[in-house]
């Protein structure tokens, strides 16, 4: 069952919000970028890995918990055709494209709002996918 929580804040612990984890997928990539990516998302507190074995199209089809953030390897720029079938399933889901050299990198947001950004490390995609859910969240970026 997928649920959302109005602004993720989900219960109080000591006085203080806590905040439900940003949910990051990783779909169609090689594996050295994926254990890269896997490194960076597990090194942030307030993210957490959605794992899943099965590939892009089992996942657009079968039920999931609903990820905020999707990041896709590309191996050609064809392959964005995947990111509207990724927004058709999760329509408030970040998605970012990367290309396995890392030279091309890019954001999509289904307001709809396409940006093209620099190369960047796998620590620098994890962050600016972090700060983009926090922003839609109303808070504080980190």
């Amino acid at each position: 069952m997928l649920r959302r929580i109005s602004r993720r804040c989900a219960r109080v612990q000591n006085g203080r919000d806590v905040l439900e984890p940003i949910r990051v997928l990783l779909l169609e990539m090689p594996q050295l970028l994926r254990d890269i990516l896997e490194h960076e998302v597990h090194k942030r507190s307030d993210c957490e890995l959605v794992k899943d074995g099965r590939g892009a199209v089992r996942l657009l089809t079968e039920r999931i918990v609903a990820p905020d953030v999707v990041i896709i390897g590309l191996t050609a720029r064809e392959d964005e055709a995947l990111v509207p079938a990724v927004f058709a399933r999760w329509p408030g889901a970040h998605v970012m494209t990367v290309t396995p050299t890392g030279n091309d990198v890019v954001v999509y947001e289904l307001t709809p709002k396409q940006e093209e950004l620099a190369p960047m490390s796998p620590a620098g995609i994890v962050d600016i996918l972090r700060n983009a859910v926090r922003r839609s969240r109303g808070l504080r970026q980190g």
